[in-house]
């Protein structure tokens, strides 16, 4: 009995150990009351594992394409397709959530600024899984003076399902996505 209660503790304490960090500076209750604000998402020096993007761009599609002719430019136009299609969507929907402020495309009196410093995708093969997770700085800014407010950083924001069916890379990144956005939504409503 002993031993099943230390090995239970132990994975508590690893993932503990794993969960995700949040670093506030500046005052976030400059978002109370505010209705709508502007997003941007950029993938500034971004690190994607152990690799700089470009590094690990060039690996995956000369990989891809060594196999298989054409199957690298397929992956490639799928990587910068998720950048603007998936990632921002998911984050939007659970910050709005908890937040209840609305993401617009228009400017608003405050843009937010979401940037991936590192990126790992982990993998689901069915018998092997490794989560993905990310890192991001969220910039506030106020749109009038151009003048910064207040930074979040929200360190491995992980990337897992219920189900564990996150078999694409989109979809377990875009999981990573959501829950960056759920956290930063709470902290904004918060207003800490």
């Amino acid at each position: 009995m002993k031993k099943i209660a230390l090995l239970a503790f132990g994975l508590c304490a690893c993932m503990y150990a794993s969960a995700q960090k949040v670093i506030v500076k500046g005052d976030l209750k400059c978002l109370s009351g505010i209705d709508a604000v502007s997003f941007n998402f950029t993938y500034n020096d971004m690190t994607v594992g152990k690799m700089s993007e470009a590094d690990y761009i060039n690996k995956k599609t000369t990989d891809y394409n060594n196999k298989e002719a054409g199957r690298g430019d397929k992956w490639l136009a799928a990587w910068e397709s998720d950048k603007k299609n998936v990632y921002p969507i998911r984050f939007c929907e659970l910050f709005s959530k908890y937040s209840d402020i609305i993401c617009k495309d228009e400017v608003q009196a405050y843009n937010i600024v979401v940037n991936t410093d590192f990126f790992e995708p982990g993998f689901n093969v069915g018998v092997m899984r490794q989560d993905a997770f990310i890192n991001v700085t969220i910039r506030i800014i106020e749109t009038s003076s151009n003048s910064e407010v207040a930074t979040v950083q929200i360190l491995k924001a992980p990337g897992t399902t219920f189900w564990g069916d996150d078999f694409s890379v989109a979809s377990r990144v875009g999981e990573a996505y959501a829950k960056a956005g759920k956290v930063f939504g709470a902290r904004v409503k918060k207003g800490k």
